[in-house]
């Protein structure tokens, strides 16, 4: 059942039991600000709630409240009564092959979502999950966005419209974050903890990374490739490639950059980034992802001539038609 904010709202006041937040793998800024923000408002409302993720919490995470309550598990064994999932539409991008919970809510901003559960909420037009969940919270109750809930979505809001830049950031994004800098946020320390901290490990991995530079389709598709051997090589870890994917993007002439991940023997996560002549949401969803028109990405099983084969059909046929 699809609802508007309003319904949400009243189903999230009037929530009982033990509640679970989870989000998608491989957790990003929206991902984890959206449900640690969750986690500290239910709490703050009283409610008896954790949060659980699949993956562990990239690093440059770490200052945002609410972290170290945090748990990393391969399955859910507690029953619940509610689960909220945030940032993802689909049981299977949670990481786990099952929730037990009685009810669930998915929360949500992708265009490609297809909620499986008895009730969501999804605004593809809206600049993330943190935004729209910031919405929600207001209509909930405004005096219980504390310091501890605005700092995470925040965070999220900062991280899904690349730093206000992206064409998703609107006036009310902007104005969200001027609520939320009134709320004690310092836009340094967010700024900080994401960019300002990298290790002389992240340097390495994009040395190795950005000699597989490589382009197709006439110059209009450029991608890099990140090995697991590189990961050993650099003493890196595979979140410190994040914003990797700029740099193939930034070329002149370049429509489409894609980053193949190597995750397993085999195994593939796939990121896409368009400059917006060429929607790689459609493209990604006719091969098991989702994501925005500007930025999406799917899982895949292979190998890398066999994956980019079947990627670059896909991507040649959306160039055609723009």
């Amino acid at each position: 059942m699809k609802l508007s904010r309003r319904e949400t709202a009243e189903l999230l006041k009037n929530l009982d039991g033990k509640i679970l937040i989870t989000t998608h793998k491989n957790p990003d800024g929206d991902a984890i600000g959206s449900s640690l923000g969750w986690f500290n408002f239910l709490k703050n409302l009283g409610k008896d709630v954790k949060v659980v993720y699949r993956d562990r919490i990239p690093y440059f995470f770490d200052f945002l409240p609410g972290v170290g309550e945090v748990e990393t598990k391969e399955r859910l064994d507690e029953r619940y009564d509610w689960v909220i999932i945030t940032d993802v539409s689909e049981v299977r991008r949670t990481g786990f092959e099952e929730i037990p919970a009685e009810n669930a809510l998915v929360i949500d901003h992708h265009i490609t979502a297809q909620p499986f559960t008895d009730f969501a909420i999804v605004e593809p037009d809206i600049s993330s999950t943190c935004e729209l969940s910031y919405e929600l919270m207001l209509l909930i109750d405004p005096g219980r966005i504390t310091y501890e809930v605005a700092l995470p979505i925040y965070t999220g809001i900062f991280t899904d419209t690349g730093s206000f830049s992206y064409n998703n950031t609107s006036s009310r994004t902007l104005e969200v974050a001027a609520e939320l800098l009134k709320k004690g946020v310092d836009p340094y320390l967010v700024r900080f903890n994401l960019f300002e901290r990298n290790r002389i490990n992240r340097f390495k991995l994009l040395e190795l990374v950005l000699r597989t530079l490589e382009f197709a389709l006439g110059g209009k598709v450029a991608h890099i490739t990140v090995y697991r051997k590189f990961l050993e090589e650099a003493g890196a870890l595979l979140e410190e490639t994040e914003g990797f994917i700029n740099y193939p993007r930034s070329i002149a002439g370049v429509e489409v950059a894609v980053f193949f991940k190597e995750i397993e023997e085999n195994g593939w996560k796939v990121s896409l980034r368009s400059k917006g002549k060429v929607n790689v949401a459609e493209v990604a969803k006719r091969l098991g992802g989702g994501g925005h028109r500007m930025a999406a990405g799917y899982e895949t099983e292979g190998s890398l001539e066999k994956v980019k084969g079947e990627l670059f059909k896909e991507l040649e046929r959306e160039l055609k038609a723009v």
